[in-house]
């Protein structure tokens, strides 16, 4: 299989990532969507790269369900697709992520803390058209 920039970009994503990507697209496995977002080029494009890649063996693609955005009903819908990880990453990538998600209520509860607390700070309220205010006045 020949070695291209896109091949190389598509490794280093799922090889080398970090809790900010996280934050970001989520833990792996990722679809060819969020690939392509992330490294650039057309989501039919990466995905032909990625499909060449699992018969390769230097990707893992597996089947889960995933909420999608559908314009026609307007809102998010669950569906089945199929996102990858690197083959040599695959089983610390599956732990790391079950990590992530295990602290998803610490995560949660720490972030509302810090809102509440900036907001409680009584910075005043600006409002077009009228003198500021102060927040809970």
């Amino acid at each position: 299989m020949r070695d291209t920039q896109r091949k190389r970009a598509i490794l280093r994503m799922l090889e080398q990532h970090s809790q900010r990507d996280y934050q970001e697209i989520g833990p792996p496995p990722w679809n060819a969507t969020t690939i392509a977002g992330q490294i650039g080029g057309s989501v039919q494009s990466v995905a032909r790269t990625l499909r060449a890649m699992a018969k390769a063996g230097q990707v893992v693609a597996v089947q889960h369900r995933e909420e999608v955005w559908n314009a026609i009903a307007q809102g998010f819908i669950e569906r089945r697709v199929t996102a990858y990880y690197s083959a040599s990453t695959m089983e610390h990538d599956m732990a790391a992520a079950k990590l992530w998600a295990d602290g998803a209520g610490e995560r949660s509860r720490r972030a509302l803390d810090e809102m509440q607390a900036a907001f409680s700070e009584q910075q005043p309220l600006l409002v077009e058209g009228h003198e500021p205010r102060h927040a809970g006045r």
